[in-house]
């Protein structure tokens, strides 16, 4: 009877011992701060995460931002406060991915059928059963995330604004004809494209800025200011056309603006 009560005891402590590891893993993971990864490291944990999502009933939350921006820097630092940081943790599994000097990011914005990302913060909220972009129409406002109150971000981040506003935009854009929805997502992949172009010229002279420690130089600041104003108009520009095509009248075209010159 004593030998036979000893093994269950045994297997007992060890069960404990694995729950007592386990939770430790589990406190280590929450007390992290959340920070920017290779893109090639979190790429591959995607579909992973999609599932974990579903499974606990949570939404996907994806941030491609750059340690030399600000507005990078500065989300991370609001996200990363204890109090913003657990609620965000209780509704989004998030990843983090470093875009670099805009070498990357393209791969994780192909993968949720988006051109590219506009702008750094780019954050991606992810239905992870329809794999669909929540919010693309205010993915843009992030980009000034150094502007942003808490009370903001909370507003965004911890409410069904997001949600509600996508239900919305999905019952107008159901109004237009598929060939016209065909021309304007056609006319973001032209553009995308193109800026894919300049993150090519352009990534090397910011890197070459930041990494130097001196002034931008005057070239430098032409060609970045010029990046900018196109980057930030294209989902200004594709959110105008889908206006206009939902008021389009039968047979009428809709009129594409004239494609960007090459920087």
């Amino acid at each position: 009877m004593a030998v036979t009560a000893f093994f269950p005891l045994r297997a007992l402590g060890r069960i404990l011992w694995l729950c007592s590891a386990l939770f430790s893993l589990q406190l280590q993971a929450a007390a992290a701060a959340f920070a920017f990864l290779p893109e090639q490291q979190v790429l591959p944990e995607l579909s992973r995460l999609e599932q974990q999502a579903v499974a606990e009933q949570k939404q996907l939350l994806l941030v491609l931002g750059a340690t030399w921006c600000h507005d990078s820097v500065a989300l991370l630092e609001q996200f990363n406060q204890p109090a913003l940081k657990a609620a965000l943790q209780q509704r989004y599994l998030l990843a983090f991915v470093d875009v670099a000097y805009l070498e990357f990011g393209a791969a994780t914005m192909t993968s949720y059928q988006q051109p590219l990302y506009y702008g750094t913060p780019t954050v991606l909220m992810i239905d992870p059963v329809s794999r669909q972009l929540l919010n693309k129409s205010t993915v843009m406002h992030w980009t000034n995330a150094a502007k942003l109150q808490l009370a903001e971000y909370q507003q965004y981040f911890l409410t069904d604004q997001v949600q509600r506003q996508y239900a919305k935009e999905q019952m107008q854009l159901a109004a237009i004809p598929a060939a016209v929805q065909q021309q304007i997502h056609d006319f973001e992949q032209q553009q995308a494209k193109a800026l894919a172009q300049a993150y090519l010229q352009v990534g090397p002279l910011l890197k070459a800025y930041k990494e130097s420690g001196k002034p931008a130089s005057d070239e430098f600041k032409q060609r970045w200011d010029q990046l900018k104003a196109f980057r930030s108009n294209i989902l200004p520009q594709v959110a105008l056309l889908q206006q206009q095509a939902i008021k389009l009248a039968p047979g009428e075209i809709l009129t594409l603006p004239a494609p960007v010159a090459n920087f």
